[in-house]
């Protein structure tokens, strides 16, 4: 494992003093980490692994990650395709590839067991994938879990012909190209029902001036496989804790509540008023939540 330099990452980024470049195979990862690995008595303290949706980054943690860390040793990566995370080989995102490059990551940092993953929206249905694929983690939360699927045609019949063209190099280039000029970015986040200010949204419009985050971003979301994930839903032993906020335009919570209620069964749900990045918008709350999940499951 190396440790190439940070310098691609800007200087006003959010703790930035907790970045680390961590070369695995052909990934140059960037992960924040907090927090000691082992206590005062030289015991490994937990592990709690926090994973970013589609099209952010590991800055989404900003406000949660320090509070996390007086008690866990606290990992956060940006994910393939996303932030400052910089693959040298050009390869289709998927799912189940994600969390293969996730493990090669852990290990590579040391990590034999993670007991909490928290996961937002795409990054909670990683976090699942991850459990059915590796040793599964004690507990996992999701935040606004992107478990809502679209129609099964999709996947059987649009996802193959839409893939090549919306994840290709030449029209990510030009929509990072067009974005800097329009209202998109704005509009997109207004979507999710979520107030941010106007630093949060200055972090999203720089992240997506790059035709690299871009394309992961449309790639991961083209390729992810929820119904396939679902289907193995009864094998995952880790406990579940979902939150669910109720102005989510994104993942619309009738829908999801439907999906926990049928795969999930003997998993928490919390239904709080707030949009799809409710733990950006809401830091305080949204730590409380996770608090009292972690404190519970102890």
């Amino acid at each position: 494992m190396n440790h190439p330099s940070i310098d691609r990452i800007p200087q006003n980024w959010p703790l930035r003093d907790l970045s680390s470049s961590v070369s695995v195979g052909q990934m140059e990862w960037h992960v924040q980490m907090a927090g000691a690995e082992t206590d005062e008595n030289g015991a490994k303290k937990p592990v709690a692994l926090l994973l970013h949706g589609t099209g952010s980054s590991a800055h989404s943690w900003a406000e949660l990650l320090p509070a996390l860390a007086k008690s866990h040793w606290v990992i956060a990566p940006d994910l393939p395709g996303h932030g400052f995370t910089i693959s040298h080989q050009s390869e289709q995102l998927s799912l189940t590839l994600i969390t293969h490059k996730l493990a090669e990551l852990l290990r590579a940092l040391g990590v034999e067991q993670i007991d909490s993953i928290i996961g937002h929206s795409a990054g909670a249905t990683l976090g699942l994938q991850y459990s059915l694929l590796y040793p599964a983690p004690k507990r996992i939360l999701g935040l606004n879990p992107s478990l809502v699927s679209l129609p099964s045609f999709y996947h059987s019949f649009l996802a193959p012909l839409i893939n090549p063209i919306a994840t290709s190099s030449f029209v990510s280039s030009m929509i990072a190209d067009l974005l800097p000029f329009t209202s998109m970015i704005d509009k997109l986040l207004d979507s999710t029902n979520s107030k941010l200010n106007g630093i949060q949204r200055e972090r999203y419009k720089l992240l997506f001036k790059q035709k690299n985050h871009i394309n992961g971003s449309l790639n991961f979301m083209a390729a992810t496989d929820i119904p396939n994930l679902l289907a193995h839903a009864h094998e995952i032993t880790s406990e579940l804790t979902f939150l669910v906020a109720n102005q989510d335009s994104w993942v619309r919570k009738k829908e999801l509540l439907a999906v926990i209620h049928r795969y999930f069964p003997r998993s928490t749900v919390i239904q709080k008023d707030g949009g799809h990045l409710f733990h950006e918008a809401n830091p305080e709350a949204a730590m409380a939540i996770i608090q009292s999940a972690l404190d519970l499951a102890q």
